[in-house]
């Protein structure tokens, strides 16, 4: 990248932790199923509707890429499908 000669690059490893990219909720050892994600950002199952209440209310719901299936968690989801 132009600019970023001799740049130190830093790589985080998440491990299992998993955390709502709205409300930073630990949901890592959660069981509970539901969430969705919003462009690049995963929502919990908590902050997932009104999420998708303000994608309809601006005509953004093209922008949901994906939803969690029913019955998974959404920390599995998380781990197996998103960072795939």
């Amino acid at each position: 990248m132009e600019g970023f000669e001799g740049a130190a690059v830093i790589e985080i490893d998440v491990g299992q932790s998993v955390y709502c990219d709205y409300c930073n909720e630990d949901c890592t050892d959660s069981k509970e199923s539901g969430g969705l994600l919003f462009g690049s950002y995963a929502a919990c199952p908590t902050c997932a509707p009104n999420i998708e209440a303000s994608a309809k209310l601006h005509g953004e719901t093209n922008r949901i890429r994906a939803r969690c299936p029913a019955g998974k968690p959404f920390s599995d989801w998380v781990r197996q499908e998103l960072r795939g």
